[in-house]
């Protein structure tokens, strides 16, 4: 059985640095900055790891920062992902260290990613001589909405020489007890698009539906049909959501309007349901509105693909969990989220994983105004990268 464990010198390393590590998350928590304007981040994390072995790369999409570390033995090349980017979101975590700027909050914990990560980087430069292959340290900007992870992929992220054999991600977990780390192969991220309907109808005085063509009416019986598609036509073993989440017509008691748009957002899993439900969403709101004269668009918008943990890569990512960390550490209590995550487009070129850390079972969920990242998982989060880097070198080498 290979032996995972990690050296004294490597574990005094991550005791040593947890303070700082703490302090830099403290440091970017107050400063949130959303997609793509992660100026003040990025530079924080350039000046920590610049003079270091680790050799940075200009950016590649504007306020990227990827990093290459070689370490002392031949292997394989292990990448490393942090998402650095704030919500648009009012915080009320009330901590000493809350954002400072309105409307802008770390409340998905990316500021926890960024310091566990940073830290790793430094455990790993002064371990060098430990480390089989390379490691590639991506801090990638706007993960929430955006696609920051599809940019740096389009870009050629993975196939900068030497080109990344797997990769791994974090994510802190809300509902997880402290410190454990999950994980499962097969899709655990959904897909999500979105959609845009317009019905088009006459409009004309509330009094007189008789002259009009109603597309209020129109847009009612399409929604309420629309809801059928998951419970009447989608395999229930595939599971999908559509969900309408806003509606738009008209602007006075008294007067049927013209038009109606709703809009809303649809997840899945497997990619084959895209095609489905967009074609059946467009046939139920044409019938509805041919039955009341009305006319109608679909805008469908292509989002994030469904994200997919490789078996191979969670496996190996328990072994090591299990030597670096104990046994009881890791649990496959891992359930599918109908959240997004782009680290789906690595994924859908190399192997790897993410792997989901326990914030605490009571601990304010993700993207709610009250959540800030629990202090208390960053050394099992620092230690598990480090063990993700050195291990798989490990693994690696043997085959």
């Amino acid at each position: 059985m290979m032996d995972f464990s990690l050296s004294e010198k490597v574990r005094r390393r991550i005791k040593d640095i947890l303070p700082e590590a703490m302090h830099i998350r403290h440091q970017i928590h107050s400063l949130p900055e959303t997609k793509f304007e992660e100026q003040k981040t990025m530079a924080l994390i350039r000046g920590f790891l610049s003079g270091g072995k680790t050799e940075l790369l200009e950016p590649m999409i504007g306020t990227d920062t990827v990093g290459l570390l070689r370490g002392g033995m031949p292997g394989p090349t292990v990448l490393l992902r942090a998402d650095i980017d704030a919500l648009p979101l009012e915080e009320a975590s009330g901590k000493d260290w809350r954002s400072t700027i309105p409307g802008k909050a770390h409340s998905c914990g990316h500021d926890g990613h960024t310091s566990m990560l940073l830290a790793a980087a430094k455990v790993l430069e002064e371990s060098t001589e430990e480390l089989a292959g390379n490691v590639r340290f991506v801090f990638q900007p706007a993960e929430e909405e955006i696609g920051g992870g599809k940019a740096l992929v389009a870009k050629g992220l993975l196939d900068l020489a030497p080109r990344p054999d797997v990769a791994f991600a974090l994510h802190g977990w809300s509902g997880l007890g402290l410190g454990m780390v999950s994980g499962a192969p097969g899709p655990t991220m959904a897909a999500a698009d979105s959609f845009i309907v317009t019905v088009r109808g006459k409009g004309g005085h509330g009094g007189q539906p008789h002259k009009t063509a109603d597309p209020i009416v129109a847009a009612a019986q399409a929604i309420s049909s629309i809801q059928t598609i998951v419970s009447r036509s989608v395999d229930p073993l595939k599971p999908a959501v559509v969900s309408i989440c806003t509606i738009r017509g008209g602007y006075t008691r008294n007067v049927i309007p013209e038009e109606v748009v709703f809009e809303g957002t649809v997840r899945y899993f497997d990619k084959d349901l895209q095609t489905f439900i967009r074609d059946k969403m467009d046939s139920i709101v044409g019938g509805a509105c041919a039955s009341g004269g009305c006319t109608h668009t679909l805008d469908f918008l292509e989002g994030y693909i469904p994200m997919v943990n490789d078996g191979g890569a969670v496996s190996a990512a328990r072994s090591i969990v299990a030597g670096a960390l104990g046994a009881g550490v890791w649990t496959d209590d891992h359930p599918p989220s109908m959240a997004t995550e782009d680290f789906a487009y690595y994924l859908n070129r190399i192997p790897g994983c993410l792997l989901r850390l326990g914030l605490g079972t009571d601990w304010p969920r993700l993207h709610s105004p009250e959540f800030d990242f629990n202090d208390d998982a960053l050394e099992t989060g620092i230690t598990l990268l480090v063990s993700l880097a050195l291990g798989y070198g490990r693994i690696f080498s043997a085959a």
